[in-house]
């Protein structure tokens, strides 16, 4: 600590003609315990004494990690709310990266200007400028771009309660996928997937389960086509929890056994990142419904024998739990 101050007091000293103060700014790597970061800075900030070594630290306004030190020296720690706005800095980056007239600058123009507007929740604009950003990027042939620029819009509508109208361009983006699928681009059957997963939530967001559950069927196959393991199980998982809020406990059950099924064939690092638990969660709950506790603690045995004893998920499934 004292060498970190005596080393920063030499170097202001040494370009003393050019400048006044000397900032250092401290960017502590990630997973530094924030106890000993903070007392660490506390004594950094008792023992300095040159009036022209500043420290700048970032804090995180979601946690405010800094805040008691901040509280307790008032007299020598100065707080300044970065008050950032990125949306016009990616603007202005964009407008400064130039070829504004050529069709990628027009539409990384358009797509900038989307992302804001779908940030301040202004629809109607994100709508606007998306449908000129498909129109460049169709008009070159970029259909991976086409479906970029429906998803922003799909996922504005989402976020505006108006699933169905998002449904529309996810839909649209399914088109420009299979699109640059017949190109022979490599990225374009996982386009296809994703934008099929995307209808998939809006069919769940407008509760319209039934349709929603035929989706996630007849999208597993491509998953699986793929060779995307996590997506297939998602895909059986989904269309059984659909059809478990529609009432139609067989097929739920059904479906769930197909999710189980590609997740034990899973290896152990793959199965740690999918959403397995919440199909065992499931499977239990239906087992329970079907044929009673007896059949429960059953299925609860075999999903422990695959996930462990402590396998039950801390947080909710994607989609909810089932009434």
């Amino acid at each position: 600590m004292e060498s970190f101050l005596a080393t920063c007091g030499s170097l202001r000293g040494h370009y003393e003609s050019l400048c006044e103060h000397l900032a250092v700014v401290l960017m502590p790597v990630q997973g530094v315990d924030a106890s000993a970061w903070l007392k660490w800075l506390g004594g950094v900030v008792d023992k300095a004494a040159s009036a022209h070594v500043r420290l700048v630290v970032l804090d995180d306004a979601r946690t405010l990690v800094l805040e008691p030190l901040a509280e307790a020296q008032p007299e020598r720690v100065v707080t300044i709310p970065a008050k950032l706005e990125m949306g016009r800095a990616l603007e202005e980056l964009s407008q400064e990266a130039g070829h504004l007239d050529s069709p990628g600058g027009k539409f990384r123009e358009l797509f900038v200007r989307m992302g804001n507007a779908a940030t301040k929740g202004d629809v109607e604009k994100v709508e606007k400028l998306g449908a000129q950003a498909v129109a460049v990027a169709a008009g070159q042939g970029l259909y991976s771009l086409v479906v970029a620029a429906h998803f922003v819009m799909g996922g504005a509508l989402l976020g505006a309660g108006r699933p169905r109208e998002a449904l529309e361009h996810y839909r649209q983006g399914e088109v420009a996928a299979g699109e640059s699928e017949a190109k022979g681009e490599p990225q374009g059957a996982q386009l296809r997937l994703k934008s099929r997963m995307a209808q998939g939530a809006a069919w769940v967001t407008a509760q319209e389960y039934p349709q929603a559950a035929t989706l996630y069927e007849e999208t597993a196959p491509l998953a699986r086509e793929l060779k995307d393991a996590r997506m297939e199980l998602e895909c059986w998982r989904m269309a059984s929890w659909c059809c478990e809020v529609a009432k139609e406990v067989e097929r739920a059950w059904e479906h769930g056994q197909r999710a189980w099924e590609v997740g034990r064939a899973m290896d152990a690092g793959t199965r740690e990142t999918s959403t397995l638990p919440y199909v065992g969660e499931a499977l239990v709950r239906l087992s329970h419904e079907r044929q009673g506790a007896r059949a429960a603690q059953v299925m609860e045995s075999e999903v422990e024998s695959v996930l462990g004893n402590d396998w039950r998920p801390e947080t909710p499934a994607a989609g909810g739990q089932a009434a």
